[in-house]
């Protein structure tokens, strides 16, 4: 069988790679992919070749990290997976995929793809928002409202926070946040003149700018946690970092994925929400390069793109 990976080549060049899959291990499933979704802010940077890093970017190099199938072939001891189960992993734009049983987190029946998919980063979210572990009962603040702003929104929203103020200029990004829960949203320029000081705040924007304010609302001693990825420009301790002796955690990837996955499912099927809302762009894999090209341009604006994968991989 052949596997089709999405590589980038050089920036600004993707090239889909045909390869044979290698056997299958006894503790493996073989999964045909289903949808896949891109990252605008980890891998559109990544895409043009602009993305801070602190280790040399090699090509090629593989692209994506979530997807999820139906697993079409499983080895001689998994256990608790069985051909035909759908199941979310990390192995990024590929027609087929090959993980350990332990690595493949099952999606029940009930669940649509899309927010099955959206498990990883809310995954992610939460172990930032587990290390400032905010109360229900304080305010906290969101700079920046894309796909990471707004899964804090909701993951904020289902951990009994009350009062949520998100800052963002886009109106659209607004609305859903609103949706998802927040109390209120604001323009930068009405988050540099409010008067509302913050206890717990998240940056999300990877916008120094933002991040400035950010800084500038919070209490003395109030705890903020960086969920951006940190590739699109400097964040620059300001002024007022010292001077209310602000403390700053960095989080990336998630505390448990099977763990959280158990939680957050029971928490979409009970609660229903706009979360799907964040795919506000579909397109196929045969448009995956195109549409990597449309959004480094500006030809396109997006919060977050699904991306479905034609049932025969060969049409690629």
């Amino acid at each position: 069988m052949r596997n089709h990976s999405l590589l980038l080549t050089a920036p600004r060049h993707l090239e889909w790679v045909s390869e044979d899959l290698p056997p299958l291990q006894s503790d493996q499933v073989l999964i045909q992919t289903t949808i896949g979704a891109i990252s605008i802010g980890s891998e559109l940077p990544l895409y043009r070749g602009t993305a801070r890093s602190s280790e040399l970017i090699r090509y090629p190099r593989m692209t994506g990290y979530e997807s999820l199938g139906v697993i079409i072939d499983r080895g001689s001891v998994v256990q608790h997976l069985n051909i035909g189960d759908r199941v979310v992993a990390f192995y990024g734009h590929r027609t087929h995929g090959i993980v350990s049983e332990t690595k493949a987190i099952p999606v029940p029946d009930d669940i649509s793809d899309a927010l099955a998919l959206l498990v990883i980063l809310t995954c992610d979210v939460t172990k930032g928002i587990r290390k400032v572990s905010p109360k229900p009962y304080k305010p906290v603040l969101i700079t920046g409202a894309g796909t990471i702003g707004l899964l804090t929104v909701f993951m904020l929203k289902a951990h009994g926070v009350q009062t949520i103020d998100v800052a963002e200029p886009n109106t659209e990004r607004q609305t859903l946040a609103l949706e998802l829960g927040a109390c209120m949203t604001m323009t930068p320029e009405e988050m540099s003149s409010g008067k509302e000081r913050y206890p717990i705040a998240f940056e999300c924007s990877s916008r120094n700018a933002a991040f400035e304010l950010l800084q500038a609302r919070m209490q003395q001693n109030g705890r903020i946690c960086i969920l951006s990825d940190g590739n699109l420009e400097p964040l620059v301790l300001a002024p007022a970092f010292h001077e209310k002796e602000l403390m700053i955690v960095g989080s990336s990837d998630g505390w448990d994925y099977q763990e959280h996955a158990k939680w957050y499912f029971n928490l979409v099927r009970k609660h229903p929400s706009h979360l799907e809302q964040i795919f506000d762009y579909h397109t196929t894999s045969d448009e995956l390069i195109a549409t990597f090209e449309r959004l480094a341009i500006g030809a396109m604006m997006s919060t977050k793109v699904l991306v479905h994968y034609k049932q025969n991989a060969m049409e690629l």
